[in-house]
């Protein structure tokens, strides 16, 4: 069998403000603080209003399905903040 190769993405969000940012960032801080599991690990980071998605995996599957989840959730997140300003 051949072995999967490691796989990664980085993702940067641009926001209309740090606040924005700092919003989804904290909308999407439980989904990074659950355990690591052994096929991905996920870091969120922020400069000021940019959102930096950081995900390691152990192949493409687990990177696929990890980032598909944290692009809807924050596409979910930020259109809850839009919908709340209007």
């Amino acid at each position: 069998m051949v072995k999967a190769e490691r796989a990664s993405a980085g993702v940067e969000f641009a926001f209309k403000s740090a606040r924005e940012a700092g919003a989804v960032q904290r909308a999407l801080r439980p989904e990074e603080a659950l355990p690591a599991s052994t096929r991905c690990r996920t870091s969120i980071r922020r400069r000021k209003n940019v959102l930096c998605l950081q995900i390691d995996a152990e192949d493409t599957a687990a990177l696929r399905a990890a980032l598909n989840s944290f692009l809807r959730w924050t596409i979910v997140a930020r259109d809850v903040i839009e919908s709340r300003g209007k």
